[in-house]
C-alpha cells in the first residue's frame, strides 16, 4: 500500500485497488465469501487512511475469477485509463503479465537477497477474532488437496472396478476413440491440481529462478574489451 501511494503521489495518479475472489463458487457454506468481504473492508479502510495522508484518490472494486482475466477486464473497462499494475505478494507475476495489456510489477525489497519477497505483518489490518488471508490461503490449499485427491481416487477406482465396460467402449473406435483421450486429460487435470495443492499446503513452492530472469531487470557489469597490442610499423631516428 505504501509503495502504491508513494508512486501515485509522485506521478499524480489515482489508485484503483482491485480485490479479487479467486474461488467465488467454492462450496463452503459462504465462509470464504464472508472472509473475503471482511478482508476487503479492512483493507479498504487501511488503504484509505494511508492515501488520505498524501492526498491520493483511491477507488476500491471487488471482482472474482482468475486474477489475470480480472486484470484484463479492468484494463479494458470503459472510463478508466490504467497505466500499469502492481500486484500483491503471493501472486504469480507470469500469470498476470500474460493477460495484462499494460506493464505488471511486483514489490520486492532490496534488503532481501536472491530476489525473495519480504514478509510483512498484517496483524494491524484485522481485528481480533477475524481470520487472516494467509491462513485462508493455506486452508484453501488443504481443501483443494482433499477435493482433487478424492476426485483422482474416485476416477482410478471407477476405471479399475469397471474394466469390462471400459474395454468395451474404449476399443469401439469412431467417436468412442475420444474416451481414452478424455480420460487421460481428466486424470492429468485432477492429479495435477492435487499435487500442486498438496505441495502448496506444505509451504513448498516451485523454483522461480528461471521465470525471474525474464521478469526482473538485472544490472550487468560492462565487459572490458581485451587490450590489443599495437603492431603498426613506426619510424625510428638513429643518431
Amino acid at each position: 500500500m505504501e509503495y502504491a501511494v508513494s508512486v501515485a503521489k509522485r506521478m499524480h495518479c489515482s489508485i484503483l485497488a482491485a480485490h479479487i475472489n479467486t474461488l467465488p463458487f467454492y462450496r463452503d457454506g459462504g465462509k470464504r465469501s464472508n472472509l473475503f468481504t471482511t478482508a476487503m473492508q479492512e483493507s479498504a479502510a487501511h488503504f484509505a487512511h494511508k492515501a488520505a495522508a498524501k492526498e491520493v484518490a483511491v477507488e476500491h472494486i471487488g471482482d472474482s475469477g482468475k486474477i489475470g482475466k480480472a486484470v484484463n477486464r479492468l484494463c479494458h473497462s470503459a472510463g478508466r485509463r490504467i497505466e500499469f499494475v502492481v500486484i500483491d505478494q503471493g501472486i504469480k507475476l507470469e500469470e498476470v503479465a500474460a493477460q495484462s495489456p499494460v506493464p505488471v510489477f511486483t514489490v520486492k525489497y532490496p534488503q532481501n537477497k536472491a530476489g525473495l519477497q519480504a514478509k510483512t505483518s498484517t496483524s494491524h489490518l484485522f481485528p481480533k477474532g477475524v481470520q487472516r488471508m494467509p491462513t485462508a490461503t493455506k486452508k484453501r490449499h488443504l481443501q483443494n488437496t482433499i477435493v482433487f485427491g478424492g476426485l483422482t481416487a474416485a476416477l482410478y477406482a471407477a476405471v479399475f472396478t469397471n474394466q469390462e465396460v471400459v474395454m468395451t467402449y474404449f476399443t469401439k473406435g469412431g467417436l468412442f476413440a475420444a474416451l481414452p483421450v478424455g480420460l487421460v486429460f481428466a486424470v492429468s487435470y485432477f492429479h495435477g491440481n492435487f499435487t500442486s495443492s498438496f505441495w502448496s499446503a506444505l509451504g513448498i513452492e516451485s523454483s522461480k529462478a528461471t521465470a525471474g530472469k525474464t521478469a526482473e531487470i538485472r544490472e550487468e557489469r560492462p565487459v572490458k574489451a581485451p587490450v590489443r597490442k599495437d603492431t603498426r610499423p613506426r619510424a625510428e631516428l638513429q643518431a
